[in-house]
């Protein structure tokens, strides 16, 4: 699995690094057709200090006059989520107000959002501690330009990096997944993750595949393999860009990927099988499906790899039955050193690349250690699948703007 995992990591920073493809270029082309009607989705709880600083951002989008409508989606709010969200209402035309008055999760939130509004061939997602730069939407609308297009995601950057250890590894683990996994996968044609927020995805494709699926915690990995498994194509669109925040304490962090994790754990189980049936898909294609689903199985093959080279160190009993059953939990410790080096490099090379802040670069010593937050959340999280543990759609804690 470690030997997997790595390969993988190898090709994708060889092909994300390199000088695009022109026929990658050419595909996001913008074309003559009219252009498409876009209905935003910002689905929210109790998050009316936020809120505002979203609206700022989607008054200034730059799109079609007449193309754009907005829905703000209120699951079951407390606070006074419910009166700015009527108050942005009413000084912009086009703009709606759906309130849920029991919190049902971001799934049904969304899903509830499209039977009540039929307005938009493209349905577009913000999360709202997002802020996306101006051009953003017309940017992520260029991906849909070819009908084969389902769902395009466009870059989210990490605002406050500097702000803690927590935040910086996050920013990190981001620009990672994203400007050398996703952007290769694009490149190469194999499905490259839908995100959460500044996503779009077109309403008749999203139809067809039964909508978002209520329950899910990660709806957008689940829509992600549902979508390739119907033989429709994504795009990630590097230059449509949004500002957010990552997570500031040590527990916020581990409650987020604990949460992603699970998720995880819940597209495996829901597309697995399916994708090893898929004969019609191309191999290669299900093949990434699966080690996209089974992401967070590297953390735990690590552990699991860490766990064999300790066995493999205790001495064994003289006897060459003994040497033969310890030699190749031995064996494993070689790749101990390979299975941290290899992101290691990734993060280098992305850092280069980027031309990231002089402070990324100073505080790039501490990941060693900020990664075992992310393999204690990798295992917090598959002890949540096992055990079963009741789920529930609980944003993370915003950090002061």
């Amino acid at each position: 699995m470690l030997v997997t995992f790595n390969l993988r990591r190898l090709l994708y920073t060889f092909v994300a690094l390199r000088r695009p493809l022109r026929r990658a270029r050419q595909a996001m082309d913008s074309d003559n057709r009219a252009p498409l009607s876009v209905l935003v989705l910002v689905p929210c709880r109790n998050e009316a200090a936020t809120l505002p600083g979203l609206i700022d951002s989607l008054e200034r989008l730059a799109y079609t006059p007449g193309c754009l409508q907005v829905a703000l989606v209120d699951d079951g709010s407390t606070d006074e989520t419910q009166s700015v969200m009527k108050r942005a209402a009413e000084t912009h035309g086009g703009w709606h107000v759906i309130r849920f008055e029991d919190q049902r999760g971001k799934a049904h939130a969304l899903n509830g959002a499209l039977e009540k509004i039929a307005y938009g061939d493209v349905i577009v997602v913000y999360d709202v501690d997002h802020r996306p730069e101006p051009e953003s939407l017309e940017r992520l609308m260029a991906a849909f330009s070819d009908v084969r297009v389902a769902g395009a995601s466009g870059r989210t950057i990490h605002r406050n990096a500097a702000a803690s250890w927590p935040a910086y590894y996050a920013a990190v683990e981001s620009l990672v997944h994203q400007m050398i996994t996703m952007r290769a996968k694009d490149r190469l044609a194999l499905a490259p993750a839908l995100l959460g927020s500044n996503c779009a995805y077109r309403r008749a494709a999203l139809q067809q595949v039964g909508g978002f699926l209520t329950g899910a915690l990660l709806e957008d990995s689940d829509m992600t393999l549902a979508f390739a498994r119907h033989g429709y194509r994504l795009r990630f669109v590097p230059d449509s860009v949004t500002w957010h925040q990552a997570p500031e304490t040590v527990g916020d962090y581990v409650r987020q990927h604990r949460r992603w994790a699970r998720g995880f754990n819940d597209v495996v189980r829901n597309h697995a099988v399916g994708l090893l049936a898929e004969r019609s898909m191309p191999l290669g294609l299900r093949i990434e499906l699966i080690l996209f689903a089974l992401g967070y199985l590297d953390r735990l093959a690590l552990v699991a790899a860490l766990g064999m080279s300790l066995i493999g160190g205790i001495r064994a009993e003289p006897t060459p039955q003994a040497r033969r059953r310890v030699r190749p939990l031995r064996r494993s410790g070689i790749l101990m050193p390979m299975a941290l080096m290899m992101p290691f490099v990734q993060i280098v090379a992305v850092f280069v690349a980027e031309r990231v802040p002089r402070g990324m670069w100073l505080r790039l010593p501490a990941l060693p250690v900020l990664f075992g937050l992310d393999i204690w959340a990798a295992v917090r999280g598959a002890l949540d699948s096992i055990a079963r543990r009741p789920r529930a759609w609980t944003p993370t804690r915003r950090p002061s703007e």
